[in-house]
């Protein structure tokens, strides 16, 4: 075995308390974070050694299943299977001895309580404890998360760092400088309304609602939530038309999305293909067979979609495409385009309204909207949560001071009703 390997796995034995487990099997991943740096992840698979196999495709209880990054050592993943911690538990903290395990996770992680993450909430959940990347005490987006979880004897069985966690010299410090007007004025523009499913009546209501979205600290930039995690995302505005379909068919093809690598690859430390940013020809491309694949697929669908949005994704490139409409639905359609990066061809597609067509087909619909946006966000006013938050600038490489604005509430269009969308 590799000098370098075996001396990651001595030092998992040791770091773990597993002297009476057993190596079974081991893997190597390459994974990209939310600053597009590459690390690789050394997978293992420890057996106890008085563990009785009953299916050699499973691992018994309590094997600890490890991720290690193959360069820093740092130890990313520890999970006991079945809840059973059969190493060395002396070693390990209990979750009702919070400054030990908050020792714990700095010794393990290299990180400062305060510094670079702090708890989630004030609150404690049974079993498990969750933090969060933060800076200032102010949150960061796109960050990270460590879990914490433990037995009935409140030993720990389960821990697990994700994302990234930056420091001071990564952050623009400032002041919180948004003001009421600012934000509210932000805010009623992006009150809209929604179609959602009512799943105890068994129909569809119109709801002005907010989606949560981030508000530079001048008031003067939005940011959607759901792209800002995605460095590689290219925005797109393109309704899709074309003057006659194409003849053929669409054949799709299986996608491999492991990320398990070799260790000569993983012993190179070559960059992540998602590393390197898609070129202006390869959207132009994407476009194209975007248009190609519609024509073939839906060809009566001219001018009923727009592509919104291309992304990379573990070295396969994503195109978003959504239905053309004024009135938003948790369910309106919505089309993944699956393309190889490497000959820009389409290999397959997940199209949502055919994924959920029997989920919702004995759904009534509704009454038409009698609430005008303007009550509706009278309404909501209060109930607006703000928070301040620094969120990444890819092209700057540093965190700049945001707001984070949402709202869990929403009104009835019908009858005025202010709803928890949670039991929507």
């Amino acid at each position: 075995m590799n000098e370098q390997l075996q001396e990651l796995i001595g030092q998992t034995r040791k770091t773990l308390g597993l002297n009476n487990h057993t190596l079974k099997r081991h893997n190597i991943f390459r994974e990209i974070n939310a600053w597009c740096e590459t690390y690789y992840l050394l997978s293992m698979e420890w057996f106890p050694n008085d563990a009785v196999i009953v299916d050699e495709d499973l691992n018994p209880a309590g094997t600890a299943s490890v991720e290690i990054n193959l360069f820093t050592k740092e130890i990313r993943n520890i999970t006991f299977v079945e809840n059973v911690n059969t190493a060395d538990t002396s070693i390990y903290p209990k979750l009702e001895n919070k400054k030990a395990m908050i020792k714990w996770i700095e010794t393990m992680t290299g990180l400062t309580y305060d510094r670079h993450f702090i708890r989630e909430n004030d609150t404690d959940e049974e079993h498990k404890q969750r933090f969060m990347a933060a800076v200032e005490h102010t949150p960061v987006y796109p960050g990270g998360n460590i879990l914490i979880k433990v037995n009935d004897d409140g030993i720990l069985t389960v821990f697990d760092i994700n994302g990234v966690f930056p420091n001071e010299d990564q952050i623009a410090s400032e002041p919180f400088a948004l003001t009421l007007p600012q934000y509210e004025s932000v805010a009623q523009a992006a009150c809209k309304l929604l179609t959602l499913p009512d799943q105890a009546k068994e129909a569809w209501v119109f709801v002005y609602g907010i989606e949560e979205f981030y508000l530079t600290n001048d008031g003067k930039q939005t940011v959607p939530y759901e792209n800002k995690n995605l460095s590689s995302y290219v925005e797109e505005d393109m309704i899709l038309t074309w003057s006659a379909p194409l003849n053929g068919e669409f054949t799709t093809q299986a996608i491999n999305r492991s990320s398990v690598v070799t260790l000569e690859t993983a012993l190179a430390n070559k960059a992540h293909p998602d590393a390197y940013p898609l070129t202006e020809a390869e959207v132009a491309a994407c476009e194209q067979e975007v248009l190609r694949f519609m024509r073939l697929v839906y060809p009566d669908d001219s001018g009923k979609w727009r592509l919104t949005g291309i992304y990379l994704d573990n070295n396969l490139i994503i195109a978003e495409i959504s239905a053309v409409t004024t009135v938003q639905n948790v369910l309106n359609p919505k089309i993944k385009l699956i393309i190889n990066r490497d000959t820009l061809t389409a290999l397959n597609y997940i199209d949502q309204n055919r994924l959920f067509a029997g989920m919702f087909q004995t759904f009534t619909e509704t009454r038409h909207p009698e609430v005008s946006q303007t009550e509706a966000f009278n309404t909501l006013r209060e109930h607006l949560e703000v928070r301040p938050v620094y969120v990444h600038d890819s092209g700057k490489n540093r965190y700049f001071k945001y707001a984070k604005i949402n709202c869990a509430y929403g009104v009835n269009a019908v009858t005025g009703e202010l709803m928890d969308l949670t039991d929507v």
